[in-house]
């Protein structure tokens, strides 16, 4: 790694390239800047469990390789105990979406999971301010899930959010914003590689030197992970 990210780990999704958890698991293999991989469950329907369950035997075989956290789906449910009981002792930590409707009745759901699974819960800023919503239900220290495109596309400054919660950030979701090219192309604004000349990310990289968590970097195809890597490394 590359000592301006200190000791933190490389991370990336499990959906870099189009096919299964494993197909992408053996792709990533062979790409040795990467240390970790975030699995993703935005989704958990029967398709979706029923390739993983076919493929369980193999993803732990990357146990080794791999530095693994999991994304938890939007809306969390009490059934998706099934996952949180599979996944918690081959995981890092889990990311959450909070869920502002009823802030008390999930941070209660987690904490219940917490204690059941010795399982920790890195809750993340979207884009609607629910985490705001949710702080004042959480404990003072639970853990964060920084993610920078949702920050800048509400007009926040990464490093500045940084700097307040760092003590509390587990895990960032690197990534950027290309609103111009979203118009085109009818893709999200943010989930974009990073270019290099973002000025909030001048500003984050000297503060990651001593992170020592996970830098995601949430980008859903290897065209774009690649040269956001390059940036990292080199900027």
């Amino acid at each position: 790694m590359n000592t301006k990210l200190g000791s933190s780990v490389l991370s990336v999704p499990s959906w870099v390239i189009p096919g299964t958890y494993v197909e992408n698991l053996r792709f990533l293999e062979k790409q040795k800047k990467i240390q970790g991989v975030e699995l993703l469950f935005f989704i958990y329907d029967d398709e979706i469990k029923k390739q993983f369950d076919s493929e369980w035997d193999e993803i732990l075989r990357f146990r080794e390789r791999f530095n693994f956290t999991a994304h938890l789906p939007d809306p969390l449910l009490p059934a998706h105990c099934e996952l949180v009981a599979r996944l918690a002792p081959v995981v890092r930590h889990f990311i959450v979406h909070p869920y502002a409707k009823d802030p008390a009745a999930q941070v209660a759901l987690l904490a219940k999971w917490k204690k059941e699974y010795d399982a920790t819960f890195l809750m993340e800023n979207t884009h609607h301010g629910d985490l705001e919503i949710l702080l004042p239900h959480m404990e003072p220290d639970a853990g964060l899930c920084m993610d920078t495109g949702h920050l800048v596309l509400e007009g926040k400054n990464p490093a500045e959010h940084f700097a307040k919660y760092r003590d509390r950030i587990g895990e960032i979701h690197l990534h950027s914003v290309n609103k111009e090219q979203a118009a085109i192309d009818g893709r999200l604004a943010d989930h974009r590689r990073l270019r290099g000349d973002e000025p909030w990310l001048h500003q984050l990289l000297p503060q990651l030197a001593d992170f020592r968590g996970v830098i995601n970097l949430e980008l859903f195809s290897w065209e774009e992970a690649e040269p956001s890597i390059g940036v990292l490394l080199h900027h």
